[in-house]
């Protein structure tokens, strides 16, 4: 199979498939996924066809293609602005499951209808969304149990 793209395309690509990679491999320090590891070499090692080599560079030590630190830095920008999206969203829903088990009780909530459920834990999740939009953590306190 052949695919055409526009230099623009494939930088598109290369940042999608480092971004791709970052999320699959970037958190595990060894035991990586061999077959993304290989895509992106490959993708990579491509670059030059199309005009992209400033982008990239082959370190013999390590017998693979890298994108350099000024493409790196400019990618990992998307990255940042994804996890702290996450951190915030996640953070949220989860104490509004905190909040519905301890209003309703864990068999309860088991028991809510799915959308019952999901409209009360979103409602939950706006007052948090709305008190982290205003104050970040200023107000989020830890209380450990004596």
């Amino acid at each position: 199979m052949e695919i055409k793209l526009t230099k623009r395309q494939y930088e598109t690509l290369m940042r999608l498939v480092y971004l791709g990679n970052w999320v699959i491999n970037g958190y595990r320090p060894e035991d990586s996924d061999e077959e993304t590891d290989a895509l992106e070499d490959l993708i990579y090692s491509q670059a030059r066809n199309y005009g992209l080599g400033k982008h990239i560079f082959y370190d013999e030590e390590l017998d693979g293609w890298y994108p350099t630190n000024e493409t790196e830095d400019a990618w990992l920008i998307d990255l940042d602005d994804y996890k702290n999206d996450v951190f915030w969203e996640e953070l949220e829903y989860q104490l509004a499951d905190r909040d519905l088990v301890a209003r309703y009780g864990e068999q309860r909530v088991d028991q809510m209808d799915p959308e019952e459920r999901e409209r009360l834990a979103r409602e939950l999740a706006d007052t948090y969304y709305e008190e982290f939009v205003k104050n970040g953590l200023k107000n989020f306190v830890l209380i450990r149990p004596n």
